[in-house]
C-alpha cells in the first residue's frame, strides 16, 4: 500500500507538472498556426517532408530504445530478439547469455519503473531477477536446466494456492446432481493425477490440436518452416470434430499422415510439434500418458461438464471459483510451471517479448485506423496486446501511467530529432506533431502533450 501511495502522489505530481506546462505550450501555439510552427523548426540540416504511409519509418526508430508510450518501459528492437533466436543464445550457458543480455538489463527488472504497480510485465521481471539470482549459482546451467532447477520450489508455492480454490470448488459441487457430481469428480481425480505428474487417460479433441498447431506455426520463423506448418494445417482440417468408433480410425490415419510429413520436412526437429503428434497417437490409443495441469484446461473441462446445468446460479458459482486459479500472468509460481517443459530457446522469447517494440494504433486498426504513419506510437508488446481495441480513454483508466509514458516518449522523440536520428533515417519531424494531435482526439482531448521542445535550439552543455 505505501509503494502505491508513493506512486500516485509521485504521479500527481507530475500530472501538475504537465498541466502547467501545456498551458503554457498552448499561448505560445495559440499565436501560430501548425504550418507556421512546423516551418519553424531550427532545421540544422537537411530534413525531407515527403510523405510516409507506413511502419518501415518508425520501425527504424526501434533500435533507439523509444519508451513504451503506456508504461514507459525502454523497448527492445524486435529485431535483436529475432537475432538472438536466430543464434540459438538460449541454448547457450547462462555465463554466455548474461553478458548479451547485460545492456538490456534495465528493461528486463524494469529498473526505472519499479515503483509503478500493476505493470502488465511485472511477473517476467520477478522471473528475470529469478534466473540471474541462479545463473550466477549454476552458469554452466541453460535457462530451461536454470527454471527446472527451482520448478520443485516454486511448484510447491504454486499448490498451497491452487489447494484451498479446488476445496472451494469441492465443497461447492456437493449441491450438483448426481449424474454432473459423478463427472466432476472424474475431473477431480484426473487433476490430481496432472498436478503430482501421475499418467492419466485423456481423450483427443481435434479442436485443441489445431489450436496447438497454429500456436506453434506463430513461433516457426524460415519461410521453408511456415509452409511446412501450412501443410500441416491443411491436413488437419480432415479431422473430424468428434473422436468416436466411426471416426476414431480416421482421425488416427490423418495423424500418422501428418507425422510422416513431419519426418521428411525441415522442422522434423521440432520439439513441440513432435510432442503434439506423439501425444495426439497416445490419446488417439487412449494410452495413459503425463499431462501438466493448467489452468485454462481445466476451466474448459469444468465449463463443458456443466454447460446444460439448469441451476445457472451454482454455474456461475463453480466458474467464478475455478477463475480464482492463479494465472501465468499474475503468479511467477504459475509462469514457471507453465513455460519450465519448453524448449529453451521459446522460453528465452516468451521472457524477452513482453519489452519489444511494436507499432501502436493510436485509433485501433480494428475500429476503422489508418494504417498511416501518424497514427502510430511506440508500445512495449504486452501492453500492446493487453489494449487490443479498447478505446484510447479507456486504455488511460486501465494504464494510469499512460499520460507520462505518452509525454516520455514524445521528449525522447524530440531528443532524437535534435541528435541528427530523424535526419539520418530520413524521417519527418511532423511525425511528432501527428502523434501530440493523435493522442489528443483520441483521449478527447484530455491529452495534449508539450512537444514545445521540438521548436526549441538545444542549449550546448
Amino acid at each position: 500500500m505505501k509503494i502505491r501511495a508513493i506512486a500516485s502522489n509521485n504521479l500527481n505530481i507530475y500530472k501538475q507538472e504537465i498541466s502547467q506546462r501545456k498551458c503554457e505550450h498552448n499561448v505560445a501555439r495559440s499565436k501560430l498556426d501548425d504550418d507556421d510552427i512546423l516551418s519553424c523548426l531550427p532545421c540544422y540540416y537537411p530534413i525531407s517532408f515527403s510523405g510516409i504511409q507506413n511502419s518501415s519509418k518508425l520501425r527504424m526508430l526501434f533500435s533507439y530504445g523509444i519508451p513504451c508510450m503506456y508504461t514507459m518501459i525502454e523497448t527492445i528492437d524486435p529485431k535483436v530478439l529475432n537475432r538472438w533466436i536466430k543464434n540459438n543464445l538460449f541454448l547457450r550457458p547462462m555465463k554466455e547469455v548474461m553478458p548479451i543480455l547485460e545492456p538490456f538489463w534495465d528493461t528486463l527488472t524494469a529498473q526505472k519503473v519499479k515503483h509503478i504497480p500493476n505493470l502488465p510485465f511485472e511477473v517476467e521481471t520477478k522471473v528475470w531477477e529469478i534466473i540471474k539470482e541462479r545463473a550466477a549459482i549454476h552458469p554452466e546451467k541453460n535457462i530451461r536446466e536454470i527454471l527446472q532447477e527451482i520448478k520443485p520450489v516454486y511448484q510447491r508455492r504454486l499448490r498451497k494456492r491452487q489447494t484451498p480454490i479446488f476445496h472451494e470448488l469441492t465443497e461447492a459441487a456437493h449441491e450438483l446432481p448426481d449424474k454432473y457430481r459423478y463427472k466432476f469428480k472424474l475431473l477431480m481425480e484426473d487433476t490430481e493425477k496432472k498436478l503430482n505428474e501421475r499418467p492419466v487417460i485423456i481423450p483427443f479433441s481435434s479442436y485443441e490440436f489445431k489450436y496447438k498447431l497454429s500456436k506453434i506455426k506463430d513461433d516457426v520463423g524460415s519461410v521453408k518452416s511456415k509452409k511446412v506448418m501450412n501443410k500441416l494445417i491443411k491436413e488437419s482440417r480432415r479431422l473430424s470434430n468428434t473422436t468416436s468408433a466411426k471416426t476414431l480410425e480416421h482421425q488416427k490415419n490423418v495423424i500418422n499422415f501428418m507425422d510422416i510429413i513431419l519426418k521428411k520436412s525441415v522442422l522434423k526437429e521440432n520439439q513441440p510439434l513432435r510432442n503434439l503428434i506423439d501425444t495426439s497417437k497416445s490419446r488417439l490409443n487412449q494410452d495413459e500418458i503425463i499431462v501438466p495441469f493448467t489452468r485454462k484446461s481445466f476451466i474448459y473441462d469444468l465449463a463443458k461438464i456443466i454447460e446444460d446445468l439448469p441451476n445457472k446460479k451454482l454455474q456461475d458459482e463453480l466458474l467464478n471459483i475455478a477463475t480464482k486459479l492463479p494465472t501465468s500472468q499474475e503468479s511467477k509460481s504459475a509462469f514457471i510451471l507453465k513455460v519450465v517443459n519448453e524448449p529453451p530457446e521459446k522460453i528465452g522469447h516468451r521472457l524477452v517479448w513482453p519489452f519489444t517494440a511494436t507499432v501502436e494504433h493510436i485509433h485501433p486498426r480494428s475500429c476503422g485506423g489508418p494504417d498511416i504513419m501518424s497514427n502510430y506510437g511506440t508500445a512495449c508488446a504486452v501492453a500492446n496486446s493487453k489494449r487490443k481495441s479498447d478505446p484510447f480513454t479507456q486504455q488511460m483508466k486501465q494504464c494510469p501511467t499512460t499520460s507520462i509514458a505518452s509525454q516520455a516518449q514524445a521528449d525522447y522523440l524530440i531528443k532524437l530529432y535534435h541528435d541528427g536520428v530523424f535526419a539520418k533515417l530520413n524521417i519527418n519531424p511532423k511525425y511528432i506533431e501527428d502523434y501530440r494531435k493523435a493522442i489528443l482526439v483520441e483521449s478527447k482531448g484530455r491529452l495534449n502533450i508539450d512537444t514545445s521542445k521540438l521548436y526549441q535550439k538545444p542549449t550546448s552543455d
